[in-house]
């Protein structure tokens, strides 16, 4: 049976058979929303740009994972904290449905997307913001009373009022509002590669410290990081409304 139609933003497409089954992987140069139909035997697939479908688009990355766990304190992995935020985050966005939002995620399991993917991703789907969740540690991961919140932004970027720094500004301020932390403001990150590489605002989140043990206490449980969402969420939106 013939495969028909423009090949416009396909990179690459192979067919294998499994089984029974036969498996077409294509693979695109961009970010698309897939709309299939059948029809007369036919099955059409069309591939929609984010914007073609919503207003804003926003890429979120769950820091880390897979064999690269990130700050390792008292057996408790960065990885695990940063996708259970990211997991409550995805649970607030699902409650409160907006066809307007696109909202997509690097991972949602123990995976470790590379760095390229990570913000790829944003860049490929065009989104209007980035925004890229960890949680921090002292240099030495000795436990210490240094605490609080803060927020990567690019540096070298343009200053604009819809910038990387403005965006860094209102996720630092939300977040630590909602959490009660320690507002440490926002940090030059233009060394960090998601954050130098991405065409789009991006802010890189420290939600708080692990080598805090109140800090760590915090960050291990469902009710923190369910806070830790909702001020992601709010700066989201904040951020929407703002004109991002």
């Amino acid at each position: 049976h013939p495969i028909m139609g423009r090949s416009n933003n396909i990179d690459n497409l192979t067919f294998e058979s499994e089984k029974d089954r036969g498996v077409i992987e294509i693979t695109l140069d961009k970010a698309f929303e897939i709309q299939p139909t059948f029809a007369d035997g036919y099955l059409y697939i069309d591939f929609l740009a984010p914007h073609d479908i919503y207003d804003k688009a926003v890429v979120i990355d769950a820091g880390h994972g897979g064999r690269m766990p990130g700050a390792t304190i008292q057996n408790k992995c960065e990885k695990d904290i940063d996708l259970a935020i990211v997991q409550q985050l995805k649970q607030i966005f699902e409650e409160n449905p907006n066809d307007k939002i696109g909202v997509y995620y690097t991972r949602m399991d123990d995976s470790n997307p590379s760095f390229e993917q990570r913000v790829g991703l944003a860049n490929k789907a065009d989104a209007d913001i980035f925004i890229s969740v960890h949680n921090n540690a002292t240099v030495s991961g000795k436990m210490s009373s240094v605490n609080g919140t803060a927020v990567m932004y690019d540096e070298l970027k343009e200053e604009t009022p819809n910038g990387t720094k403005a965006l860094a500004q209102i996720c630092v301020d939300e977040v630590s509002g909602v959490l009660g932390s320690r507002n440490r403001g926002v940090i030059n990150g233009n060394e960090i590669y998601i954050i130098r590489n991405s065409e789009v605002p991006v802010a890189l989140i420290e939600v708080g410290f692990m080598t805090n043990q109140t800090e760590l206490n915090n960050l291990t449980s469902e009710e923190y990081q369910r806070k830790a969402a909702q001020g992601i969420y709010n700066a989201i939106m904040r951020a929407f409304n703002e004109g991002f």
